[in-house]
């Protein structure tokens, strides 16, 4: 062709090899079956090529335009050679994309647009196009060749998309659902605007742009791209689980519905995805599986054919099983009763469920562990199931044993030493009585006179015997109390008079080191309902013990008040007080105060646990105020109306 001698035919040539392989041609795969020179072969493949192009000046003249841009434009060479480029245009470029063009081509590089083109008709068309820059050797723009491929039927596609688009905009509306349109190609086409918040990005930024590249994480590119195209195919994809990446780079977990979208003659257009956003509940529902798996308890779900269907890790754990070995077998590999003893509460007497039940589960060695259960009736998605969850209580167990063993040894040990003390005390009163009696009938001198020595070796006589029977009557009134044998007669009885018989028992103590006993009562009468043999032994208890530790001329007071339903009674002394460390332990038996002075004081130190012992058989309390060097305060109380226990 004539054209072909006006252009650099080697030049042009060598600039437009890329564009042939566009069109996937290969020169070197070509078998000359004559003899041809190279350009001739490069005219030939241009004048075939199923794509418009066009060869321009550096000012955008038109120069050439192969066969196919005659047939696209509907001008032959002739009429539009030397014209300018404008021709085909419906529209001036706007500045901005002169700016964007020439950027392009200027650095070397290919500048692709779509865009309306215009035929000689006057008729338009939406198209293709690419404008790459040609060299010289001296890298020197000396033309522009442009590519140009009719996109209309494309176009087309995608207006019957939008009318489907818009028609499902309508029905959808603002939903929080996301809907997305893709073309064949996996293009974006639209997409509602829940999506745009969920991604944070609008559609405008995105529309045209592939789906896979934009939104799907590399790792599930393939398995997205296969229901795809699965769904192109006209198989509805549905429940698909895959993450879509946002703006931001978070990722959110979608669920989607795909199927194709047809135009009227039933040609696949492209894809309508609907998709749910699960982030929370897939995010909820691990966070359940965790406290599942580490729940400190068992769990097992058996379904109404008494077959296991799932178990946490620690159940495999308290049985030995495996999670496998256990789920798909019969519920007896660790339930004792099993399914054939039919006696199964919840299936077969139609209980809901039950709590706190003690049995035991058989475990993978054979043995029996015992185990509290809980049980209850559920269902998931319309299954009835029975959800059992269960601690393993051998520890408790084997404590509790322990625990009933030790209790029962210590029982018989306190009954045999109670049975002891009372035979021992028994067997010691009996003659120590006869010692205290002869004593009696010595120091009165029936039979005779004594001299001094004499005299006074009876009074020790008489005073160890006498002390010897009070630790006596203590230990068996302590033994019968823990014995539970000890019984109270309630009676009642005016205060004043009972401490009245008091301060006289006691003045030997008291004027023996001229200690000073005050009493602070109310004027009125008080009556007491207690037992008046057991309060007279608590009010002695307490002044022999005041009496004990306080100095010669010290005071010994006693307070009684009637508070509320109560009597309270407080004896307190000037004595040497009780340390901090010894309060808690005062109240035992046999327990004293530990100290240089409390030394010179004997006693059994049975007392004060007596005083405890028989206070708290009427219902009262005991308590104790001490500061040492100044004295002590014992307090108790005694309610007005019996206790029952």
């Amino acid at each position: 062709m004539s054209i072909l001698i006006e252009i650099p035919i080697h030049k042009f040539c060598k600039n437009i090899i890329h564009h042939i392989i566009y069109n996937v041609i290969d020169v070197h795969t070509l078998e000359l079956n004559e003899p041809a020179s190279k350009s001739k072969i490069f005219a030939d493949m241009i004048q075939q090529s199923t794509d418009a192009m066009i060869y321009t000046t550096p000012d955008f003249t038109i120069n050439f335009v192969n066969r196919t841009a005659e047939e696209m434009f509907g001008w032959t060479l002739p009429e539009i050679k030397g014209k300018p480029i404008s021709i085909f245009h419906e529209n001036d470029m706007t500045w901005e994309q002169k700016k964007e063009m020439f950027s392009n081509l200027y650095s070397g590089k290919a500048h692709e647009v779509e865009g309306i083109s215009k035929r000689k008709d006057g008729s338009t068309f939406y198209c293709q196009i690419k404008i790459s820059p040609l060299f010289t050797e001296k890298s020197r723009i000396y033309g522009y060749l442009g590519i140009i491929r009719d996109i209309t039927e494309e176009k087309q596609n995608e207006d019957s998309l939008i009318k489907e688009i818009d028609l499902l905009t309508g029905l959808i509306g603002t939903a929080r659902v996301i809907v997305a349109v893709l073309d064949r190609q996996g293009k974006i086409v639209y997409y509602n605007p829940h999506m745009e918040k969920l991604s944070g990005y609008e559609l405008k930024e995105v529309k045209g742009e592939n789906w896979f590249s934009r939104f799907i994480p590399g790792i599930e590119k393939e398995k997205i791209k296969s229901a795809f195209k699965k769904a192109i195919a006209g198989h509805p994809t549905e429940g698909n689980i895959n993450p879509i990446v946002t703006k931001e780079g978070n990722e959110v977990i979608v669920e989607w519905y795909d199927t194709a979208l047809k135009d009227d003659n039933g040609e696949v257009t492209g894809l309508l995805a609907i998709g749910n956003d699960i982030t929370q509940r897939v995010e909820a529902e691990e966070k359940l599986k965790t406290i599942y798996e580490n729940m400190p308890g068992g769990i097992l779900m058996i379904g109404h054919d008494y077959i296991i269907k799932d178990v946490n890790y620690r159940t495999c754990e308290i049985t030995g099983y495996k999670r496998e070995e256990l789920v798909g077998q019969l519920c007896d590999i660790v339930c004792p009763k099993g399914s054939a003893s039919k006696k199964c509460p919840i299936w077969e007497e139609g209980e809901e469920g039950f709590r706190g039940m003690d049995t035991t589960i058989k475990c993978k060695n054979g043995r029996k562990k015992p185990i509290l259960k809980n049980a209850q009736e559920i269902t998931i998605n319309g299954d009835k199931y029975i959800l059992e969850l269960f601690q393993d209580i051998s520890e408790r167990k084997n404590a509790e044993e322990n625990a009933i063993e030790a209790k029962k040894a210590a029982e018989q040990a306190n009954r045999s030493k109670s049975e002891f003390l009372a035979n021992m005390s028994h067997e010691l009163r009996t003659p120590l009585n006869s010692v205290i009696g002869f004593s009696d009938i010595l120091s009165k001198e029936v039979r005779g006179e004594l001299n001094d020595p004499q005299k006074k070796y009876v009074s020790n006589i008489a005073k160890s015997g006498n002390h010897l029977l009070s630790l006596i009557n203590d230990i068996l009134d302590l033994s019968k109390v823990e014995a539970g044998k000890m019984e109270l007669e309630y009676s009642s009885f005016d205060l004043h008079e009972v401490l009245d018989e008091i301060s006289i028992l006691t003045k030997p103590l008291t004027s023996k080191k001229s200690i000073d006993l005050q009493m602070d009562l109310p004027p009125e009468d008080i009556r007491v309902y207690a037992d008046r043999k057991k309060f007279k032994q608590i009010m002695y208890n307490l002044l022999s013990n005041a009496s004990k530790f306080t100095p010669d001329k010290g005071t010994i007071t006693i307070i009684a008040n009637q508070e509320k339903d109560e009597l309270k009674v407080a004896v307190s002394d000037t004595g040497i007080g009780i340390p901090e460390a010894d309060r808690a332990t005062i109240f035992e038996p046999f327990q004293q105060v530990k100290s240089s002075k409390s030394s010179e004081h004997k006693g059994t130190g049975l007392g004060l646990s007596l005083v405890r012992e028989l206070v708290e058989m009427h219902g009262g309390q005991v308590g104790l105020k001490s500061e040492v060097g100044k004295g002590s305060t014992f307090t108790f109380t005694i309610p007005d109306k019996p206790t029952t226990n």
